[in-house]
């Protein structure tokens, strides 16, 4: 069961420095910039789906990915079921 709890953490970490960098004006040739477009071609996969499920937010909560916070959750959860039992 190592071997899922490693990708499920690497994917954790991945995403959490996607949510982090997107944050940042970063010019799109530089390290921080390719590293930026690079997190998301691996993690935008599995954020889609769950962004076509969930409604637009309107108001003063609009642009906030609440998808990204979902898959963030559901990442949360599945790596302590999975690494939390292999522990």
């Amino acid at each position: 069961m190592i071997v899922p709890c490693v990708l499920i953490q690497l994917f954790q970490f991945v995403f959490l420095t996607r949510l982090v960098i997107t944050f940042f004006p970063v010019s799109p040739t530089s390290l921080a910039g390719r590293y930026r477009d690079l997190s998301i071609k691996v993690t935008e996969p599995v954020v889609v789906p769950v962004r076509k499920i969930m409604p637009p937010v309107t108001g003063a909560l609009r642009g906030f990915g609440f998808a990204e916070l979902i898959v963030l959750l559901i990442l949360a959860v599945l790596g302590q079921i999975i690494c939390g039992a292999a522990t």
